[in-house]
């Protein structure tokens, strides 16, 4: 099987003439997402455009996840802090907003933001114009986060462009591996996030009604010492998103395929890829999920936090994984 390459990231996702995606799967980060020509009019644009941002923090003992997420019409944001050697939650929030509550700008880079607040909590996730690190702030009764992810000597990120029918059209930006240090405070007790690696899902599209995706995403170290995260989907984007990051470099990989019981997702669950270079074990310890039904807006999300064992064999690499920590999941929304 011939494995794809990437390509430079281009410098807007519309091509200037044509107004069409760049269809294509990248090396490197788009300086600024601007979908104008194909979204419509402005209802059309309120029903159909999504953005968010899911940043992932990993230290030998922690698994923190903290997204922002602007649709249209509504937002909301969920942390979660999970302990890899006790397996169990120590903290799971999620909060609801107006869209006028929340903001998510229309880049990843310099001048990235993502806000939510509802009542006294509050979600933040910013990296200021100038500065080469992203602040990840948490506040909420439960739960309290302050992480700094410097991209400094990260290495780059893997960027998708995919249109998924007439007038829908996906951009997706993962990095993985910035250097972290921060904290954080639930139940009582401070727990010390220096030293962790970190990475983050930033997403913008114009995307169809009802969306459904398998994810796997893991930050840590393999049996070797060398430092190591992948990004894994099944379904939505798909292959072109696919990646494994070793120390400085980014690799791609095939489209991935989860076995797991729906019915138990605390189950383990088999991770690989269509062309088995990656096959994992994920055993998950805790879990966030959110079941909405709202009638014309629907939501089965479960997002597992747990640890990836295994082999990888992709890029003239072997790598052999012990307990990495991670989370997978299983999404299907109708919004």
């Amino acid at each position: 099987m011939t494995m794809r390459t990437l390509d430079p990231v281009p410098d807007a996702a519309l091509d200037p003439v044509t107004g069409q995606p760049r269809v294509g799967s990248y090396r490197g980060a788009l300086r600024r997402v601007d979908l104008t020509a194909v979204a419509g009019g402005a209802l059309k644009r309120a029903l159909r455009e999504k953005r968010w941002i899911y940043v992932g923090v990993a230290s030998d003992e922690i698994y923190a996840g903290v997204a922002v997420v602007r649709l249209g019409y509504a937002a909301n944001a969920f942390a979660f802090a999970y302990d890899g050697r006790a397996k169990k939650m120590l903290a799971d929030v999620s909060m609801l907003a107006p869209t006028l509550r929340c903001s998510v700008g229309d880049t990843s880079g310099e001048g990235c933001i993502a806000r939510l607040r509802s009542g006294a909590s509050s979600v933040s996730i910013e990296r200021p114009v100038g500065s080469s690190a992203y602040v990840v702030q948490v506040r909420t009764r439960e739960l309290s986060i302050d992480a700094r992810l410097d991209a400094t000597s990260a290495p780059p990120p893997i960027t998708a462009i995919a249109s998924l029918a007439p007038g829908r059209v996906n951009t997706t930006e993962k990095r993985t591996l910035l250097a972290t240090t921060g904290e954080i405070r639930a139940g009582g007790a401070r727990r010390s996030l220096d030293g962790a690696l970190g990475g983050y899902d930033y997403t913008n599209g114009l995307l169809e009604r009802r969306t459904r995706w398998r994810w796997g995403f893991a930050l840590g170290r393999a049996a070797g010492g060398e430092k190591v995260a992948f990004n894994l989907v099944e379904g939505f984007v798909g292959e072109p998103e696919c990646a494994l990051w070793i120390d400085g470099e980014v690799h791609p990989l095939a489209e991935g395929r989860f076995e797991f019981d729906a019915s138990r997702p605390l189950e383990p669950w088999r991770v690989r890829t269509a062309d088995d270079a990656l096959d994992l074990r994920f055993v998950p310890g805790g879990m966030h999920a959110d079941r909405t039904n709202l009638g014309v807006v629907k939501s089965s999300f479960v997002q597992p936090a747990g640890t990836y064992s295994g082999t990888i064999h992709a890029s003239g690499r072997d790598l052999v994984l012990k307990n990495v920590l991670g989370v997978s999941e299983d999404q299907d929304v109708l919004w």
